[in-house]
């Protein structure tokens, strides 16, 4: 016998152990995502629409001069209720829900604004929205937005600085 037959015998059963040990791990950790799993799908959909309403609550630019902190898109477009704000907030909401990086996507949404009335109520204003609606796919992204009343877009809101909460139900159209 030559001790060099032995050493490829050994050398050949490693390799062996070590290519089916890599194949069963990578086999173990590999997830297929079935048709069934639409939560992966709405997990998506809503961090979308959180991102969505993040940046349009980003203030733009600092104001000139001014030593209060400039509004953000988001709080114009909602203490200009009746003003044009519902349009507005619809059209830049769209754009950049819409945006992809190969084209664009079909996004439709409807929201409303929750509040406390001035008798201490709680109330709700239909805000913007597309003109179709799907119950079945829709997700539902919030936001708490800061917003000044003294303009009086909310009749039955206080005058002075409030929170209010902004809701999104959003699909894909």
């Amino acid at each position: 016998m030559n001790t060099d037959g032995q050493l490829y015998t050994i050398e050949g059963v490693a390799a062996t152990v070590l290519v089916l040990t890599t194949v069963y791990l990578v086999l173990s950790t590999t997830t297929v995502l079935t048709p069934g799993e639409t939560h992966i799908y709405d997990m998506q959909l809503e961090q979308l629409g959180n991102d969505v309403l993040a940046v349009m609550d980003l203030n733009e630019t600092w104001g000139a001069g001014s030593h209060k902190y400039p509004k953000s898109p988001l709080e114009n477009y909602i203490e200009s209720i009746g003003s044009g704000g519902e349009d507005q907030f619809k059209n830049h909401f769209l754009f950049l829900a819409n945006q992809t990086t190969d084209g664009s996507d079909n996004l439709k949404f409807t929201s409303t604004i929750t509040y406390r009335k001035l008798t201490g109520e709680i109330g709700t204003i239909n805000f913007a929205q597309t003109n179709d609606y799907n119950r079945e796919r829709a997700v539902k992204v919030t936001r708490w937005v800061n917003i000044d009343n003294s303009l009086g877009g909310i009749s039955d809101l206080d005058a002075r600085p409030q929170t209010v909460l902004l809701e999104v139900l959003l699909w894909r159209g």
